[in-house]
């Protein structure tokens, strides 16, 4: 999944919440010498996202995640899972930023876990494990775990081809942005805390916005490179949103004046789909043909 990627389309600005959530919790990884690097490792595929009700003026994005804003001073813009099972965001207070780090000198900022079965923020002795190779727990004080990997990396459980399980070092990230390769889009579940941090993943893939060409529950929507597959909405044209994948396939999440609308797509500057309905067709920067119909 990608998490919330940010477009700019002329006066449009559009979010897609693309996250590729695990059917489960993120295991805790061995204390031992771990899996060896598999050549099939399995990221996991996008799954579907919750699109809220999206009415009445709500939001249950209370901060934004990618830019880091709207939260104060020691806190972090995380997703969090909502008591109606969707998905929203919101400020949490923590020691410290896995993505953005900023601890002492040998130190790094990661998900520490103690043995009371909670998980918190916190500046720990810097590990060595690279990105993408195999990672274990490292050596810690009574009553904390945490891994060997380096600063700003999570070892994170795959499924491997052979359909075992390996643990691997992935960048933890805030945004697509942040990543070397492929985009910010799979969910870390921890045990022992509401925030749901991500690490970069396997590039979402692509699709044609017209053709709606995903496997379902998939749907096409506009991202920052490119249409991509992601978990679909139901929410109708004109109907309130904070994420493009809150929409129904077919249409996009508009915001204009912090207010996010979902529009209709249409094929900029002409062609069908064209806006018949009303509006006119804005093209959406980087997504080729692909417009919103605005009014």
């Amino acid at each position: 999944m990608a998490a919330r990627l940010v477009l700019l389309g002329g006066a449009l600005l559009m979010g897609l919440w693309v996250a590729g959530c695990d059917d489960g919790e993120t295991m805790k990884p061995p204390a031992d010498a771990g899996t060896a690097v598999d050549s099939g490792v399995d990221a996991g595929d996008s799954g579907p996202v919750d699109p809220g009700d999206g009415g009445g003026g709500r939001s249950d994005f209370t901060c934004n995640v990618v830019k880091q804003d709207g939260c104060a001073a020691g806190q972090s813009c995380l997703y969090t899972d909502l008591p109606d099972g969707g998905t929203g965001s919101r400020c949490f207070e923590g020691a410290c930023d896995p993505v953005r780090q900023g601890c002492a000198s040998g130190q790094r900022c990661t998900y520490v876990r103690s043995d009371a079965g909670d998980t918190q923020r916190q500046c720990v002795a810097a590990g060595t494990t690279a990105e993408g190779a195999p990672c274990t727990l490292a050596e810690s004080p009574p009553g904390q775990s945490y891994d060997t990997c380096a600063a700003g990396l999570y070892c994170k459980d795959e499924g491997l081809s052979d359909g075992g399980t390996g643990f691997f070092c992935r960048k933890l990230c805030h945004a697509t942005s942040d990543c070397g390769s492929g985009d910010c889009n799979t969910v870390l579940r921890l045990a022992g805390t509401q925030e749901l941090p991500l690490v970069c993943g396997p590039p979402s893939a692509q699709c044609n916005a017209f053709s709606q060409d995903c496997e379902s529950p998939l749907g096409c929507y506009p991202a920052s490179n490119g249409p991509v597959c992601a978990g679909s909405g139901t929410l109708a044209p004109g109907a309130a949103c904070e994420f493009s994948n809150q929409c129904s396939p077919g249409s996009t999440c508009v915001v204009s004046g912090g207010t996010g609308t979902c529009r209709t797509l249409c094929r900029f500057p002409s062609g069908a789909p064209d806006c018949a309905s009303g509006g006119t067709c804005r093209a959406i920067t980087n997504n080729a043909d692909v417009g919103a119909c605005v009014p």
